[in-house]
């Protein structure tokens, strides 16, 4: 049977090749959701600007 530890010590719980894919899916969700954030603002601005256009009216 392989050794499957060698790539971290007893104290964690994940190898270095898991940390960094864990690292790079946080990095890449963390992106996302601010993607998602700047979004939902442009869309708040629009309908702002386009429910003043209606009141004007």
């Amino acid at each position: 049977m392989p050794d499957t530890t060698k790539d971290h010590t007893p104290d964690t719980l994940l190898t270095q090749e898991q940390e960094y894919i864990l690292e790079h899916y946080l990095l890449t969700l963390d992106n996302y959701y601010e993607g998602l954030q700047a979004a939902e603002k442009l869309q708040v601005e629009i309908e702002t600007q386009h429910l003043k256009r209606i009141l004007d009216i």
